[in-house]
């Protein structure tokens, strides 16, 4: 094959990938888009906007409720009249990554944290729509205790910063997705 036939068959599969690429890019549509082009995009706002979210023990819980509360209200605080509470329990689960053989201990490690969830109208006991997300991050240990210390609540945060957005996807998705 000489290289004017390999850049040309190169260039005809550039120009099918493209082609494909084009074809498939009016089959998506955005989450959070404008609610009034996006069908169900008004319920996912809407719904969030509605949502109350109770206190949720512990420190983990603090940072996932004040995450929760400003991803779906938009930082805007607490809903003004809420439709439906989201409940979440949270798990904490720390995994050593890499292992400091001299010393004996783990080097680096993993934490996961994970959060089951229901959505439930007001006044209702039974849940309309139940869920679990989590969220991992990883840090290291150091001899320093205070600094290894510092560093496991930090990666808790970062793992439970995401795990809020990870919640707020599924509840979202489920919303635009649900009839009304």
């Amino acid at each position: 094959m000489s290289w004017a036939e390999t850049s040309l068959l190169r260039l005809l599969r550039v120009a099918t990938l493209c082609g494909a690429a084009a074809g498939l890019a009016g089959c998506l549509t955005p989450l959070y888009g404008d609610p009034t082009v996006v069908s169900g995009g008004r319920n996912a706002q809407a719904g969030l906007r509605d949502l109350e979210i109770p206190e949720i023990p512990g420190r983990n819980g603090v940072v996932l409720r004040n995450e929760l509360i400003y991803l779906t209200q938009g930082g805007g605080g607490r809903a003004a009249n809420p439709t439906h509470v989201l409940r979440v329990t949270l798990r904490v689960d720390t995994v050593p990554i890499a292992l400091n053989t001299a010393a004996g201990r783990p080097s680096a490690q993993s934490v996961t944290i994970i959060g089951d969830y229901t959505v439930t109208p007001i006044g209702d006991p039974q849940p309309i729509h139940r869920g679990s997300a989590f969220a991992s991050a990883s840090f290291d240990r150091t001899a320093q205790r205070l600094a290894s210390d510092r560093a496991v609540i930090e990666a808790q945060e970062r793992a439970t910063k995401a795990l809020a957005e990870n919640i707020v996807t599924q509840v979202a998705g489920w919303y635009a997705t649900r009839p009304r």
